[in-house]
């Protein structure tokens, strides 16, 4: 099996999963927050936690983790179909895992937000919550 062809059914066995673990929803004083963790298409764990905060802001919180200490991961964050985030990040020489942090524009009605990490040799995580 080629390379390329290993890639492509990896990512489809990672897209077809997606829908078999729901998320999870927890209501803190009227703030909606989804949190969802997948296994990714090799060893690794994505986690994804999106919390709608009280400044019209939502909160997005992404780890990974690998047992690979020091690889580079390609990471994206996509909410609503438009990127909203996109960076490179190194897994620490301790602990082999990475999070990430920031905040985003919460929209009016219902907020699809998409975690996207490609790692060493092409592994791919995948996470989705809707909140």
């Amino acid at each position: 099996m080629t390379r390329r062809l290993a890639l492509l059914v990896a990512l489809a066995a990672t897209i077809v999963a997606l829908p078999l673990a729901p998320a999870t929803r927890a209501d803190d004083g009227g703030r909606a927050d989804v949190r969802v963790e997948r296994s990714c298409a090799a060893q690794s764990t994505i986690r994804l936690r999106v919390r709608a905060e009280d400044e019209g802001l939502l909160r997005v919180d992404l780890d990974v983790r690998t047992p690979r200490r020091g690889a580079r991961w390609a990471v994206s964050v996509v909410h609503e179909r438009r990127l909203v985030w996109k960076a490179a990040r190194r897994t620490s020489a301790g602990s082999g895992s990475f999070s990430v942090r920031f905040g985003m524009p919460d929209w009016p009605g219902r907020d699809t937000v998409v975690a996207r990490a490609v790692g060493p040799r092409g592994e791919v995580c995948l996470a989705a919550v809707t909140v």
